[in-house]
């Protein structure tokens, strides 16, 4: 049973519509029947409303809770844990069915894939990776049985590209040169559950969490909680990656949780791939009991810009998600359900930890102390990300400028060019008639001269656009019209 803390707030929040264009389809409803159970510091998602939840409470429980056409009110299909007569000392076990078990320990994070199976960054004492498969209505282990050591350091991050590469990163490291360790695709994996790493990154030492990776392998997000960044490494598995210096995600002194010795900073990602958008739940990790409380009005997403590091755009109805505002406008506090009884969408108890995807394009989160799963889809079109831009002469022109695209009409691409007089802050952004931003052509700096940037514009309908160039208070936008 959640103990409910009083908030003396002065805040005002307008009412959901403020937040329109990022919804909640729905929240997993905690009691009596579709909720968790316990601390949810996870979720891994298979494809459209099917998901596992990870519960983990450290010393107490750690398992897997299957979903299946989830709603707010349905989905949950093992009772494993919560809901027995048992919910003290419950440890999933991963078994061949024989003598080879490991019990899963304090494992916060996971990833799955399509195929159903479920990727566990597991604590045991030679820190594996658990492979489990949902099967009909249950999370279980299936031959080859499948599971891989990494070495004698704790771990917390997962991911797995769409090349099935399999990367694990630490929690904490210190004096260790090969934190990062990037796994060939379980199809390649022995029975001996023992196999290097094919390639393996070194971190400062520090405090991490969560790991994001490209569909190819490319490129690699790992959220530095300690001093509340993201790092970007590119490269490959056979060659090996190195930091990305020129990506730039940090959170401000001013990102703070009010009223609270508590700083938040970034746990889980996700990749958005359509989109190239790196996704990242910011909060405070909280485990010790009690002192959860004062963190429930913060806890958000942010979309980033994976080229630069900048957030997507200038707006902040599409680059944020304001889970706890959104919460609040529902349910009048930060630590309550909506109307206190009714299932819907709001979990409360804001504690977003991770972020998730399903093959659909939407996003699901969780809520910690809320023991929910979340669904989040976005009310428009989002913005797709490129690069691609190239300067064409450092020759200082005579004035900002931004000159119209060609060809026009164009079917399918474009070209666009504009000229900066000094070093400046740019965005180039693309809106239909509508006004909602459909890509983000550049989000960064550039010094004096001209440049070039191509628009794609195969995936979107056919119609009238706009494109606006902002740079160190200049703004000029321009009409274009794409025929298919």
């Amino acid at each position: 049973m959640k103990i409910v803390l009083t908030l003396l707030l002065a805040v005002t929040v307008s009412a959901p519509s403020a937040w329109a264009q990022w919804q909640c389809y729905y929240a997993t409803w905690d009691e009596p029947t579709n909720g968790t159970g316990h601390n949810t510091p996870s979720v891994g998602v298979i494809t459209d409303n099917v998901f596992v939840a990870l519960v983990c409470t450290p010393g107490v429980r750690n398992f897997l809770i299957p979903y299946v056409s989830a709603d707010s009110m349905l989905g949950r299909l093992d009772f494993y844990g919560y809901g027995s007569t048992q919910t003290n000392n419950v440890y999933q076990l991963w078994s061949d069915g024989a003598f080879d078990q490991v019990q899963m320990k304090d494992a916060f994070q996971i990833d799955a894939t399509p195929d159903g199976n479920i990727f566990v960054a597991n604590n045991d004492n030679n820190h594996n990776i658990l492979v489990f498969t949902l099967v009909g209505d249950t999370v279980t282990v299936v031959s080859p049985f499948l599971r891989q050591e990494t070495g004698p350091n704790g771990i917390f991050g997962i991911a797995v590209s769409d090349m099935g590469y399999v990367f694990v990163g630490p929690d904490t490291t210190n004096g260790v040169t090969t934190d990062v360790k990037v796994y060939a695709p379980i199809g390649q994996w022995t029975s001996n559950h023992n196999d290097p790493p094919v390639t393996t990154i070194d971190l400062p030492d520090g405090i991490y969490k969560g790991i994001a990776v490209t569909g190819d392998a490319s490129t690699l997000f790992i959220s530095d909680y300690g001093n509340r960044r993201i790092m970007k490494y590119t490269g490959s598995p056979t060659t090996g990656y190195t930091l990305d210096a020129g990506f730039n995600f940090q959170l401000s002194p001013t990102d703070t949780i009010v009223g609270s010795v508590k700083r938040p900073s970034v746990l889980g990602l996700a990749y958005l791939s359509p989109n190239n958008i790196l996704f990242a739940a910011v909060d405070a990790w909280i485990q010790a009991s009690g002192q959860q409380g004062d963190t429930y009005p913060y806890g958000r997403m942010y979309l980033v810009n994976p080229f630069t590091g900048t957030l997507v755009g200038s707006d902040s109805s599409v680059n944020t998600i304001d889970v706890a505002a959104w919460n609040f406008a529902l349910t009048g506090g930060y630590n309550l359900r909506t109307g206190g009884t009714v299932p819907g969408n709001a979990s409360g108890y804001t504690s977003t930890y991770d972020v998730d995807f399903d093959d659909l394009g939407n996003l699901y989160s969780q809520s910690h102390y809320g023991w929910t799963v979340e669904k989040w889809g976005y009310m428009g079109t989002l913005p797709i990300i490129t690069t691609g831009v190239e300067q064409v002469s450092d020759a200082i022109p005579q004035s900002f400028t931004l000159y119209q695209n060609y060809p026009n009409p164009f079917n399918p691409s474009t070209t666009i060019e504009f000229s900066l007089v000094e070093k400046a802050t740019v965005t180039l952004t693309v809106h239909n008639v509508l006004g909602q931003e459909v890509e983000t052509l550049l989000n960064g700096e550039k010094g004096a001269g001209t440049y070039r940037v191509q628009f794609d514009a195969k995936n979107l309908p056919g119609g009238t656009y706009f494109y606006t160039l902002r740079a160190n208070g200049f703004t000029e936008m321009r009409k274009m019209m794409f025929i298919k």
